[in-house]
Formats: C-alpha cells, sequence, structure tokens
C-alpha cells in the first residue's frame, strides 16, 4: 500500500475516534478513547486535557451533584426559615412600641435604654396585634418585595445572559453573597433601633444589584439542575429539589418557635450563620455550563487552529442564528442589544410566554408566607410562634407531595398510562393548579381554625404546579437558552414580587378596616388570579412530532435504569 494511503487511515481513524468521543457519551466511547492500536501516535496531536475524560464518567455523577445542591438549597431555606418569624416579630416590636410612645404611653413596660436590642419586651405581644400596628407592619414587607424587585427586574435578563456566557457558579456565588448581606443590614438596623427608622430596612434591597436577589438565585439554580439531570428524570429531580426546601421549612419553624419564647434574636442570629454556611458550600459545586461537553484547552505548545476547531462542530441551536454578529461598542447599546437577543425566543413560540405569565402567581404566594402568619395571628388569636407552628403543617404536606406522592404519580402517568414526560408534566401542572386556586380561596373563607388547616392542605396540594411547569418549559427550549429562559420566569417573578406584594399588603388593610370575613380579602384575590392562569395552561398542548421525542427520551432513561 502507498505511503500517503497509508497516512490518510490513519488520520481518518483519529478523526473518527475523537468525534465518537465528542459526540458519543458512554462507556463504548470511553473504551474507544482509550484503546491503544499500531496506529495510534504516542503524542496525540488533539489538544484536550484530563477534562476530556473525566466527561465521559460525567453521566454517572448528576446523582451526586444533585445531593449536593440539595443540600445547598436546604441550607437556603434553613436560613429563610428560621429568621422569617423572629424578623418579623421584631419589626413588630418597634413599630409596636414606637406606636405606643406617642398614642397610650401606659401600655410601654420599659424605657428606650432598658428594652435593648429590638425594643423587645418593651410592650406586651398582645398589644401589638392593634390594626394600625398590623398595617404599618404590612405595609412594611410589601415595600420591602417592591424595592427589591427593582434590582431583580433591571438585571434577571443580563445576569442570565452572564450565566450562559461565563457560567452558573459565579453568578449563583455572587447571589448567595448579597442574601447574606441582606440579612447582617436588617439585623444592624432592628438591633439598633433606637438610631435607626425602621423603613431604613428597605435598603436592604440593594442587596439585588450583587446578583439579581432571589428570582434570579432560585431560577438559576433549576438552570444548574437542567445542566446535569437527563430529561427523563428531570421533572421528579425537580419535585424532589423542590422538596429539599420545604424540608426546611418543616424542621427549622418549629426550633425558631422555640427559640423565640426565650429571645427572637437568638433563631435571627443563627439563620445569618446558616447562610454563611450555605455560601461556603456551594463553593465547592462544579461549573455546569456545558456539562455534559468535553472542554479542550489550548496547549501551549499546539495552539487550536481553526481546522481543529471545526472538527467537532455543536449542534445547531432550533433558532437561526446569524453567523456574524453585531456587537454595539457603547455600554447601553450593548445592554440593549444583549436584552433583544435573550428575549427573541419568545416571538417563535407562543407558548413559552404562556408558561412564564402563570410564574406571576408563584411570585404572589411566595409572598403569602409572611402575611399568612399576620392573618392567622390577627383572625384566629394566635402569638406569631404560635402561627408559625401552623405554617409547618403546609409544609409538611407540601414535603409529602413532592417527596413522594407527585414522583409516585409522576411514574403511574409513564408507565401505566403511557403518557410522554412531557404530557405528563403537563397534565400534572394543570390539576395542581386546580388545587391552588380551591385552596387559597377557602383559607379567605375559613370561619375557624380547624377550616384553614384543611384549605391550607388542599392549597399545599398545588405545590408542584410551578416545578411541573418549568420542567415542561425546559423540555420546550434548547439548551443554550435555558438560562435566559429561566431568567425571564425570574423577571415575571419580580414584577409579582413587587406589584403583588404591596397589592396583598393593601388588599389586606382593606379587609382590616371592613371587618368581618373581608380579612381574607387578599386570598380571595389569590384564587381569582390562580384560575385565570389555570385557563392558560388548558391553552398550551404539544405539536404534533413533539411527544414521540419525549417518549424516545423517557423510554431510552428506562433502559439506563434497567441497564
Amino acid at each position: 500500500m502507498p505511503r500517503e494511503n497509508q497516512e490518510d487511515d490513519i488520520l481518518a481513524g483519529e478523526r473518527e475516534d475523537s468525534n465518537s468521543l465528542t459526540l458519543e457519551n458512554t462507556p463504548e466511547s470511553s473504551l474507544k478513547y482509550h484503546t491503544a492500536t499500531e496506529t495510534t501516535p504516542l503524542l496525540s496531536t488533539e489538544n484536550g486535557t484530563i477534562e476530556d475524560i473525566e466527561s465521559t464518567h460525567r453521566p454517572r455523577r448528576w446523582q451526586t451533584l444533585t445531593y449536593l445542591l440539595m443540600l445547598v438549597i436546604f441550607l437556603v431555606g434553613a436560613a429563610d426559615s428560621i429568621v422569617e418569624s423572629p424578623t418579623t416579630r421584631i419589626f413588630e416590636s418597634v413599630i409596636c412600641y414606637r406606636y405606643f410612645e406617642s398614642e397610650d404611653p401606659s401600655k410601654i413596660q420599659l424605657g428606650r435604654a432598658a428594652a435593648g436590642p429590638g425594643a423587645i419586651g418593651g410592650v406586651e405581644e398582645r398589644y401589638c396585634k392593634a390594626d394600625s400596628v398590623q398595617q404599618q407592619l404590612a405595609s412594611l414587607a410589601g415595600y420591602q418585595n417592591l424595592f427589591e424587585g427593582f434590582p431583580s427586574l433591571l438585571l434577571a435578563v443580563p445576569f442570565g445572559w452572564l450565566a450562559d456566557k461565563y457560567g452558573r457558579k459565579p453568578v449563583l456565588m455572587l447571589g448567595l453573597f448579597s442574601f447574606l448581606l441582606k440579612f447582617l443590614w436588617i439585623q444592624m438596623v432592628t438591633w439598633f433601633w433606637q438610631a435607626f427608622d425602621i423603613r431604613m430596612t428597605w435598603l436592604s434591597a440593594l442587596h439585588a444589584l450583587l446578583g439579581g436577589g432571589s428570582p434570579v438565585a432560585s431560577s438559576l439554580f433549576f438552570v444548574v439542575l437542567s445542566d446535569i439531570v437527563p430529561q427523563d428524570h428531570r421533572a421528579s429531580t425537580f419535585l424532589r429539589v423542590g422538596a429539599s426546601e420545604l424540608a426546611a421549612k418543616v424542621v427549622i419553624p418549629p426550633i425558631s418557635a422555640s427559640l423565640m419564647t426565650i429571645n427572637p434574636w437568638i433563631p435571627s442570629l443563627i439563620g445569618t450563620g446558616l447562610m454563611l454556611i450555605c455560601f461556603l458550600t456551594y463553593g465547592i459545586v462544579p461549573e455546569t455550563l456545558n456539562y455534559y461537553q468535553p472542554t479542550e484547552r489550548p496547549s501551549a505548545l499546539h495552539p487550536t487552529s481553526s481546522t481543529e476547531t471545526t472538527q467537532h462542530p455543536k449542534p445547531p441551536s432550533p433558532d437561526p442564528q446569524p453567523t456574524h454578529h453585531y456587537t454595539p461598542t457603547n455600554p447601553l447599546n450593548r445592554l440593549l442589544h444583549s436584552l433583544h437577543t435573550a428575549t427573541a425566543f419568545l416571538t417563535h413560540d407562543y407558548r413559552i410566554l404562556l408558561l412564564i405569565l402563570p410564574f406571576i402567581g408563584h411570585s404572589l404566594i411566595a409572598q403569602t408566607s409572611q402575611l399568612l402568619l399576620q392573618y392567622t395571628s390577627k383572625r384566629y388569636h394566635l402569638t406569631f410562634s404560635q402561627a408559625t407552628l401552623l405554617t409547618t403543617i403546609l409544609n409538611a404536606v407540601k414535603v409529602l407531595l413532592l417527596f413522594a406522592l407527585l414522583p409516585y404519580a409522576s411514574t403511574l402517568a409513564i408507565r401505566h398510562f403511557r403518557l410522554s414526560a412531557q404530557r405528563k408534566d403537563l397534565y400534572l401542572a394543570r390539576a395542581s393548579q386546580g388545587f391552588v386556586l380551591v385552596g387559597w380561596t377557602l383559607v379567605g373563607l375559613s370561619p375557624n381554625l380547624v377550616c384553614v388547616v384543611v384549605s391550607l392542605v388542599v392549597a399545599a396540594l398545588g405545590q408542584s404546579t410551578y416545578l411541573l411547569i418549568r420542567s415542561f418549559l425546559t423540555s420546550l427550549v434548547p439548551a443554550d437558552q435555558i438560562a435566559r429562559v429561566y431568567s425571564i420566569v425570574s423577571l415575571v417573578d419580580t414584577v409579582g414580587a413587587m406589584l403583588g406584594s404591596p397589592l396583598l399588603a393593601g388588599l389586606f388593610g382593606r379587609g382590616l378596616a371592613l371587618g368581618g370575613g373581608w380579612v381574607g380579602l387578599p386570598f380571595y384575590f389569590l384564587g381569582i388570579i390562580s384560575a385565570a392562569f389555570a385557563v392558560l395552561l388548558f391553552v398550551v398542548d404539544l405539536r404534533k412530532g413533539e411527544e414521540s421525542d419525549g417518549d424516545r427520551e423517557s423510554n431510552d432513561g428506562e433502559r439506563e435504569d434497567r441497564e
């Protein structure tokens, strides 16, 4: 055989092995990479590193990373849960002290100097249930969420673009650090309440400038999961990860309530410590951008050439992308250009927009935790520590639902009813939304404590709605646009929080003024808006050909599990 033909065969063999390594992610492809033949060169001309080899083993590691993320999310939930009630109580104490200082000084038990941090003990808690105090407390929380929304509204899309371009980890680390700063600022203002106006706590909203705030961080956690979890496991994983946060809300509030009987500052400071631990724990999570794609770093001895780069082209995005991108030089124009690029997919599939809109309801329901404490405390004459234990029942049902009931229903829908993963997510989301609208409406109508507990259980059965919508939405968009889609979701979440939180606070104040059953007015509103979003879910459906793809991926996942 001529020497030229031998060299051509050798080069063709090397290209075939290289392509199989890039496109295949199986043990067989790993075996091809390690198998040496007589024609294998001793020094490879490819510029791969050890990460190329590690990438073939990454499918086996996604469960481990999922558990680590569940731990981080549990810590975030624990930090939020342990500080929520004590912070509300400290706010109430400061507002109450200043109210009675001017309106009825006879209610004051301790002077300003003796009252100590947060004016705890200055006025008996039972006097702080006055309508004027509760209205100020509701307004304080409502405007806090409004102000936090502005940075998130402006920065959600840019941070999503940064996460797609530079990685998820730096953006999330920045966000977790900003939460720590928020906790510290609120504690400083309330600790030195004699020197600061309680409304100075609103400045803690500036923490969102560092990472986009809670909506961006929450969305990025799900982006990280989408990076590493196969599609056939995605919905059940989303449910279990959501349950890990709720598990913290089951375990931690009773601990917080018991510590509050001693001093609300104890759980408040513990929460700050937990947030610090959460920040440090996420530091060991690897970057997940392009997690299943082997990375190749240019070598100093063998710089990457244009011909080598084109040997392993990435599959094209479903949305057509121009070969040459216009990049404005002006910073403002760059920001507007990035915003236009990041939101272009909304015009390609109307279902994406319809699936994003219900997240307004998600943000509204997320804001009800503190409102629920106030509502049950006021209407059913409970202390905040007792109301905290009541919400624990709600969270316990949610954990049971997400950890056990819905994963079982998800498996049953696929194996028994032969539904695709996508259609299963859509049907379960519709059913869950029905529980949401019925449950929250009944919360407002409940005349006694037993009825409100039953109503909260019904509402809890709809907890999975937005996790299921997120899973279904993820299946409709290309992998390289997931972070941008989730950034739009966080933006809608932010708009809902900005508009909804003051609205719910205003409705609660109006209900207090009207008296009687009108005190449940904010929950009637939740029921109405949930009904509107249920209609949107019934408008959305799968297109011809999409379901078959989902079935094939689901069946492939089941085959892998059996093997």
